[in-house]
């Protein structure tokens, strides 16, 4: 820093090569020198919000998922801060009793931290059971792998496209922590480490971390520098108001952009564009409004040949034409309309508008019919 002192992830890094700490490996930058060392901030603070706020939307939907799983137990879940941290640290801040369940999410490896409470909690609502296990068995960390299936699966088909990055989940593991032996190591220098708070209706709030490969969290931050305004070329303009300028904008007159005179916008009256007080609705169309429709929920077609479909039975697989995550088609009577996201609502599937369909798509839909 400019004025000599030591920023905290500084001081923590110092305090990992202490001997009084038990000996753990002082802080070191990556192999290579090439790249900046995690406590060196290579992620900005803005980059970080924008990064919190895509993860945020994605457990959006991964609370209202985990619902079900709770027994329609309101659940919230959110980003609450992302750090960088030198890898070797991961296995002094996991906690003896801790549940962790690791897996492999694109490129990257991952480890997710339930603390041992909160693992006892959730697990034995999921189960049904009236109280807190004693220790945790394969039952219980089995519904553990489950939830973080959940929130993996949410990560990559939101997070990914948005970022730029492919994060399909492979199938986890999950062991109780009961040494610093037991942590799984991983494969990179430096980490991220995602806090994300958890409030469950009826409990207590928690939190469950996630680490993940700090190559991660550098290619997150990349994918927003690259869409942010001033890499767009949305940069400062130099303004030349060409003469007085403290006359009336208002006036009529021109600016001067570097030599390009541009003439100020009249902008109409919002008065002229205020909306009726009520629709009017064609003569007679009162008689239709009771009228019941068919409402179909379309999550992808495709077409088979008459010799596959008589070959498919239990367990068969069948390829749609949509990827991961893209919204479903809502017909009425067999007509786009709108299309939305799949959402769960107690223990019932349903569908969140996310968009109305246009004429011009409606109509270009009918003529590919």
């Amino acid at each position: 820093m400019g004025d000599g002192s030591l920023s905290q992830e500084e001081i923590d890094a110092l305090l990992m090569g202490a001997d009084d700490m038990g000996g753990g490996a002082p802080f070191a930058p990556p192999s290579g020198g090439g790249a900046a060392s995690a406590s060196s901030g290579s992620v900005s603070p803005s980059e970080k919000d924008v990064i919190t706020e895509i993860l945020n939307e994605a457990m959006s939907v991964v609370g209202r998922n985990t619902s079900s799983l709770l027994d329609g137990k309101t659940v919230n879940i959110q980003c609450a801060g992302i750090d960088e941290l030198n890898a070797a640290q991961i296995s002094q801040e996991i906690q003896p009793g801790s549940a962790v369940v690791s897996l492999n999410m694109g490129r990257y490896s991952s480890l997710f931290v339930f603390p041992a409470d909160f693992a006892r909690k959730i697990s034995m609502v999921m189960l049904g059971q009236p109280s807190e296990p004693f220790e945790l068995d394969d039952a219980h960390l089995s519904t553990l792998s489950e939830l973080v299936n959940h929130i993996a699966g949410s990560l990559s088909n939101s997070v990914g496209p948005k970022l730029g990055d492919d994060l399909t989940p492979q199938p986890p593991e999950v062991r109780v922590i009961n040494s610093t032996a037991d942590v799984p190591k991983m494969p990179e220098a430096n980490a991220a480490k995602i806090t994300y708070s958890v409030s469950i209706e009826g409990f207590p709030g928690s939190r469950i971390i996630q680490y993940i490969s700090g190559s991660a969290l550098n290619t997150w931050a990349s994918s927003v520098r690259k869409d942010s305004p001033s890499a767009k070329g949305g940069g400062g303009i130099d303004l030349d108001f060409g003469g007085d300028a403290g006359g009336d904008f208002g006036g009529g007159g021109g600016f001067d952009f570097g030599g390009s005179a541009v003439n100020p916008v009249n902008y109409p009256s919002l008065q002229s564009h205020t909306a009726p007080a009520s629709v009017q609705l064609p003569p007679n169309f009162d008689l239709l409004l009771d009228v019941q429709m068919v409402l179909t929920v379309e999550l992808g077609r495709t077409k088979k040949y008459v010799k596959e479909i008589l070959g498919l039975g239990e367990g068969s697989i069948i390829e749609l034409d949509k990827l991961a995550g893209e919204p479903v088609d809502l017909l009425i009577n067999g007509k786009l309309i709108a299309k939305g996201e799949v959402v769960v609502i107690d223990e019932n599937f349903g569908v969140r508008v996310t968009d109305i369909v246009g004429p011009a798509e409606r109509l270009a839909k009918m003529a590919t019919n």
